[in-house]
């Protein structure tokens, strides 16, 4: 899985996260944690709001995954089968 893959299954796990923890979970470095939510952001996969002095992060469970291989799957199903496989 790439590392854009890591990061959205983290954030959906902890929507809360700070990018310091995805950072340190995915093995990459803070300012490439916060360039792969950018890019997640503005492909539409998640959206943050600001509370206090965090983002929280919201998945759109409905938009179609964008790979060859899966072309009817959703980010919710691709995330439900990513956390299944870890129980």
């Amino acid at each position: 899985m790439t590392n854009h893959g890591h990061v959205l299954a983290f954030v959906a796990a902890d929507p809360e996260a700070r990018l310091k923890d995805v950072a340190e979970h995915v093995g990459i470095t803070e300012r490439t944690a916060a360039q792969i939510v950018k890019d997640l952001e503005q492909a539409g996969y998640l959206s943050k709001t600001r509370v206090g002095r965090r983002n929280r992060y919201q998945i759109d469970g409905e938009r179609k995954v964008r790979t060859p291989r899966l072309p009817m799957m959703t980010i919710g199903q691709l995330l439900a089968l990513l956390l299944q496989a870890v129980e």
